[in-house]
């Protein structure tokens, strides 16, 4: 139960990274006007969000760079494109949210033993580090307050979903009031999942996002 917990848990993260976990996009990227004044740069432009901010294929390679270096399995360039999108957008939200403190003693931990690539410095994945603990607590602070989850719902998971993986493993099975309060952060990280999913889809929706990549 405690891992199938943080199994869970972890696709919420990947939401942001969308929720583990792409590198900061707005960091990597930069606006339209930027890049044609950066003389002497040629890079291929794969996408521009609200006619000012451009994401090009460098950027992808460094965001490959800096998540492979960071434990991520490399994906394919669409996948990564499709994340830094989603997260210049979200950072657009954030950016009129409140501060939001981040542990720099925890960023510095997470960092230890992990040798940057060639390319990457030491200050690129302090940065990614940072931006996506940021945005988890973001999402953390934006939408927990909202999710509420019944005493059934956490049973039915726990009967339908717990008990069979359980069961498969070989594993104590608790009883079903134990059960019931082990499976419910399970079922608000689900719940969390759908409702960022959605909220990220509108602001989708409401941006003017034109992807260039074949």
């Amino acid at each position: 139960m405690r891992s199938d917990m943080k199994r869970l848990l972890s696709i919420l993260i990947a939401v942001l990274a969308a929720f583990a976990a792409w590198g900061p996009a707005f960091q990597t990227g930069q606006t339209a006007q930027a890049a044609q004044e950066t003389p002497g740069v040629l890079d291929k432009l794969v996408a521009v969000i609200d006619e000012s901010f451009i994401i090009t294929q460098s950027d992808i390679r460094k965001e490959r760079a800096i998540q492979t270096a960071l434990g991520a399995s490399p994906a394919p360039d669409g996948m990564i494109l499709d994340a830094l999108i989603e997260r210049r957008l979200m950072e657009t939200q954030l950016a009129q949210f409140r501060p939001i403190e981040i542990d720099a003693a925890a960023v510095e931990e997470r960092l230890r033993g992990v040798t940057p690539p060639s390319g990457i410095s030491v200050a690129d994945l302090r940065d990614a580090i940072t931006g996506e603990t940021r945005r988890y607590e973001f999402v953390i602070l934006r939408f927990r307050q909202f999710i509420r989850v019944t005493d059934e719902e956490a049973r039915t998971y726990f009967e339908q979903v717990a008990v069979p993986e359980l069961r498969a493993k070989g594993a104590a099975i608790p009883s079903t009031q134990e059960g019931i309060e082990l499976a419910r952060p399970n079922v608000i990280a689900e719940k969390m999942n759908l409702e960022v999913g959605e909220w990220l889809k509108e602001l989708r929706r409401r941006s003017n996002v034109e992807k260039i990549i074949p």
